[in-house]
Formats: C-alpha cells, sequence, structure tokens
C-alpha cells in the first residue's frame, strides 16, 4: 500500500466513524472478548490496543488491566480517535488514545505488556515491519494478540463477485487480505516468528453472523472497511450492485428472514522472544 492509499485508508475509516461498529450487529465486540481471553490481561498491566477503532478491543481490556493499568488505543482515522476520545471521557476509564500509524507507532521501546491488534494487520503496507515495531513496544515476557480473517464463508462467494469488475489493479491487495502470508495458520506464523516472536500459537474460530434481512447486511457494509468496495462503483451503477447484491442474498435467507455470515477469525498469540 502506497502512502497515498494509507491516507485514504484513514480517510475511509473516517466515513465509518459514526456508525462503526453501533448497527446492531454482534461482530467486532465478539472477537475481541475471545482475543482478551486468550491475551490473559491482568490488573496493572499496560496494553497497547492498536488500529483501536472506536474501542471494541480498548473498553473491555480498560476493565480488565484496572485502574491500576492502563490502555493506550492509537488509530491512523482522526474520526476514529476524536470519536473514541469522547467515549473515554464519558466512561472514565483509564484509557487514552492518540492519532498514529499502526506499522511504524512513535512510541517508547519496552513500553507495553501487551500489544493488541484485531483485524488491523492485513491493512498495513509492510505487514512484517508492523510485526517487528510491535514487538520493539514490548516488555520482557510481553505478550502479541492478533486477530485475522480465515478463510471466507464459500455462500457469500457470489457477493465478493459482485463487486470484483469496480477494484482497480493498484487495489488488488483489498481482495487478498487472506492470501499470500495470511492464507494459512502456519504461513502466518511463520511470518510473526520472522518479526522476532516466539511460541507463536493459532486457533480458528466460526461464528455465525446475522443480519436480519438482506438490506441490512448493506446497511452494515458501508460501516466499516467494506465500504470500500461500494465507493469504487460508480455513482449510476450504485443501485444495480445493490440489486445484484439483494439478488445473491436472497436464497441465504433463513426462515426467519434472516441471512447469516459464516466468518472465520484466526487468533494468534505470541511472545517476546
Amino acid at each position: 500500500m502506497s502512502a497515498y492509499t494509507r491516507q485514504a485508508m484513514a480517510r475511509l475509516f473516517d466515513r465509518t466513524a459514526e456508525t462503526y461498529d453501533a448497527l446492531g450487529v454482534d461482530f467486532f465486540g465478539a472477537f475481541a472478548t475471545e482475543l482478551l481471553d486468550r491475551a490473559g490481561l491482568v490488573p496493572g498491566e499496560r496494553v497497547l490496543d492498536v488500529g483501536c477503532g472506536r474501542g471494541a478491543v480498548l473498553f473491555p481490556a480498560a476493565e480488565r488491566v484496572g485502574p491500576e493499568g492502563s490502555v493506550l488505543g492509537i488509530d491512523l482515522s482522526a474520526e476514529m480517535v476524536e470519536r473514541t476520545a469522547k467515549d473515554i471521557a464519558a466512561r472514565g476509564v483509564n484509557a487514552s488514545v492518540s492519532l498514529m500509524d499502526a506499522q511504524e507507532p512513535t512510541l517508547d521501546d519496552a513500553a507495553f505488556d501487551a500489544v493488541l491488534a484485531s483485524f488491523v494487520v492485513f491493512f498495513l503496507p509492510d505487514p512484517v515491519a508492523g510485526l517487528r515495531s510491535w514487538h520493539r513496544l514490548l516488555a520482557p515476557g510481553g505478550r502479541l494478540g492478533v486477530t485475522t480473517f480465515g478463510a471466507d464463508d464459500p455462500r457469500w462467494a457470489a457477493v465478493r463477485e459482485v463487486f470484483k469488475p469496480f477494484v482497480p489493479p493498484e487495489l488488488a491487495w483489498t481482495l487478498a487480505v487472506r492470501s499470500g502470508l495470511f492464507a494459512t495458520i502456519e504461513g502466518f506464523g511463520q511470518a510473526v516468528e520472522s518479526a522476532g516472536f516466539t511460541g507463536v500459537t493459532s486457533v480458528e474460530r466460526v461464528y455465525p453472523v446475522k443480519f436480519a434481512d438482506p438490506g441490512h447486511w448493506i446497511t452494515w457494509s458501508w460501516s466499516h472497511g467494506q465500504r470500500m468496495f461500494w465507493e469504487l462503483v460508480p455513482e449510476d451503477r450504485l443501485d444495480a450492485v445493490r440489486r445484484a447484491v439483494l439478488a445473491e442474498l436472497e436464497p441465504l435467507r433463513e426462515h426467519d428472514g434472516s441471512v447469516v455470515l459464516a466468518q472465520t477469525v484466526r487468533y494468534t498469540l505470541a511472545h517476546r522472544g
């Protein structure tokens, strides 16, 4: 990803910030809970939440480390940072948030006991460089917890194909977050080890993500990274693409009219070597 597209990504998430993780879908919060369970945070620890968004990891992490601990969230989106800062102030939790590049965080060495990154690393221009940066930030004995996406739900393949013709070559990487070093548990584990980590372990879990109806999925898809694909569609084609997506989702309806996405999530834990 070039510097230009990195800034374009920041602006994309600026536009999603108002409704991000706030449309009645149990998604980022559910995955954050399991990530935190696996990371085993304890009271008093210092935690970095990389790509904190609206705080799906940050707020429960702050609860777990308690008033004697601390959580710093960083994000490339100024709008995400501003809104999350207001939420932190309103809740009065022991956390803070800062505008910062996830791949090159300007933070002190060995400043954290845990670095957590939920659905972030595949957005980085150089994921291994980002992992090396996070390794540097960990204190001796510190640990890394990362979530990435596993295999796509094959039932939804036709929906993904609707957007494919509108993705230019320079954004082909957006279609490949589950390829390359993210394609397999083993491959990603080797990438984490190459950044200096030890004791790398990964597990995959499949979650049923429920949408009230096909239209609910479309509304939700504008509220996070999927919005990128909608915005690549020319304005005069948006209605046609929306109809095409609805047509592909219609056969997936459950008896109550809902549609369910089987989302595979990979949890990777590692320690500072």
